[in-house]
């Protein structure tokens, strides 16, 4: 059945989940009887907006330079649809695809078969989001299953902003467990260039304000036009990786992917309008999207999301939402 949603719920958050787009469309504080994220209550505005809001992205998320990629020695040509690069997976990612989805418990399980060269990627890629509620965690599962060699960096594009008016995240807290980002083009896509985040916007290391960070005239600032970048986690396995806070509640994002693409809404322009009527302008959200360094294909196939025939890819990333007090 099509455009079905789901809720999840305990006595601490109250999750939506929408099939389209196996969609995180809402996450409410059940204490603090507050929305954590940007979305909207009707379906069509997933459909037409091109901002990805709660969505599962894939199958490779972020851009992939110039469209295409070698693989096994063939090339691969992906479609332009973010000039001059791919994006998120084409122009009908996994983002704009209905998921067969049911719930079991305090699970919603959407699945989704994407045939082989569908938006040019080869194999037929059988995907499952599973998202289960465990107290304050939200705590999502993917796995993908392709009868050929073929590359998988599947995320999640959740705008989140705690704050009760939703206006910016710019006064905002953050920390990021990340000695090291990645420089992006003048387009936006990722390139093989790791530096140190020390003395840079990009430290945040320890807890501080975005604020500072978004104002700064740091060239990778004034390019991305915000934070747009992909940081390296440190460590393995899965681990803290983000805290995001306000003054009353936080957000920690634990995963086990390699890294962390953290994103300020810098592209919101006002053409949305979510809940309550609010209009989400540039800075009024902020995504953690966990994955592979983006665009790593071409240029260091030995971290490239490359997934072989027959081998199961699966990882975990949680979202954990702490009142301050308890911290």
């Amino acid at each position: 059945m099509n455009d079905q949603s789901f809720v999840l719920e305990n006595s601490i958050l109250k999750v939506s989940i929408l099939s389209y787009g196996a969609t995180i469309s809402s996450i409410i504080d059940k204490r603090l009887q507050r929305e954590l994220v940007l979305g909207f209550n009707e379906k069509t505005k997933y459909e037409a907006s091109d901002k990805y809001f709660g969505c599962t992205v894939g199958r490779v998320a972020n851009r992939i330079s110039y469209g295409r990629f070698y693989l096994n020695q063939k090339e691969v040509r992906l479609p332009i649809n973010n000039a001059p690069h791919h994006l998120h997976g084409g122009f009908s990612g996994f983002d704009k695809k209905e998921f067969s989805c049911k719930m079991t418990e305090n699970k919603v399980e959407c699945t989704y078969l994407s045939r082989d060269l569908e938006e040019g990627y080869p194999g037929n890629l059988g995907v499952t989001i599973t998202y289960a509620l465990h107290d304050e965690q939200l705590i999502i599962k993917s796995r993908c299953l392709s009868d050929q060699d073929t590359l998988v960096n599947i995320t999640n594009h959740t705008y989140f902003n705690l704050d009760a008016d939703k206006k910016t995240i710019i006064d905002h807290n953050l920390k990021i467990l990340a000695d090291r980002v990645y420089p992006v083009d003048e387009f936006g896509c990722t390139f093989n260039q790791p530096f140190s985040v020390s003395k840079t916007p990009f430290d945040f290391t320890d807890l501080r304000s975005l604020a500072d960070s978004l104002a700064s005239s740091h060239p990778q600032i004034i390019t991305a036009k915000g934070l747009d970048h992909h940081f390296e986690v440190n460590g393995e396995g899965l681990r803290l990786s983000v805290i995001l806070s306000n003054e009353d509640i936080s957000l920690s994002v634990y995963t086990d992917k390699p890294g962390v693409h953290v994103y300020t809404g810098n592209y919101l322009n006002g053409e949305d309008i979510g809940f309550d009527g609010v209009v989400y302008q540039k800075h009024c959200g902020i995504c953690f999207e966990t994955q592979y360094v983006p665009n790593s294909i071409n240029f260091d196939t030995t971290i490239a999301p490359i997934v072989k025939a027959g081998k199961i890819q699966e990882h975990l990333t949680v979202f954990e939402f702490q009142q301050m007090s308890k911290r």
